[in-house]
This record gives C-alpha cells, sequence and structure tokens, in this order.
C-alpha cells in the first residue's frame, strides 16, 4: 500500500512539473514578444523623431523654426 501512494505522489509531482513547464514556455513568448514591441516601437519612435528637422539655419546663421509649418517666427530679423 505504501508504494502505491507512493507511486500517486510522483505522478501528482510530475504532472505540476509539466504543466509548470508549459505555462513557463508560455509567459517566456508573451514576454519576449512584449519585448520585441517595446524595442520595435522606440526604435521607430526614435527614427522618426531624428528624421524631422525642428531648427536649422540659413546662410546668414540665423535660427528658423521648420519654415513648413508657415509660422511667423523670424528669430534675429529686425522688422
Amino acid at each position: 500500500m505504501e508504494e502505491k501512494s507512493w507511486k500517486n505522489t510522483e505522478n501528482l509531482v510530475s504532472e505540476v512539473f509539466k504543466d509548470n513547464q508549459r505555462q513557463m514556455k508560455r509567459w517566456f513568448l508573451a514576454f519576449a514578444i512584449t519585448l520585441a514591441a517595446l524595442i520595435g516601437t522606440n526604435a521607430y519612435w526614435i527614427y522618426v523623431f531624428n528624421s524631422y528637422e525642428y531648427v536649422a539655419q540659413d546662410g546668414n546663421g540665423y535660427n528658423y523654426y521648420n519654415s513648413e509649418i508657415e509660422g511667423n517666427v523670424d528669430n534675429g530679423s529686425e522688422n
């Protein structure tokens, strides 16, 4: 009788470990996908941020702020 209950315990422990292993694989996959999405979105954001020219200088050394937005900022002009 003692041996039979020990076998049941071993089977239970084996099932718990197998289930735990499956859950860990799922959590690791979810973590890897989340990490890849985070890195990808940050890389894209940095690329877009660096590809836009916010402030530039003209030939006279005056700074202007993206004239494409049709703003009225004339930095350094005397008008």
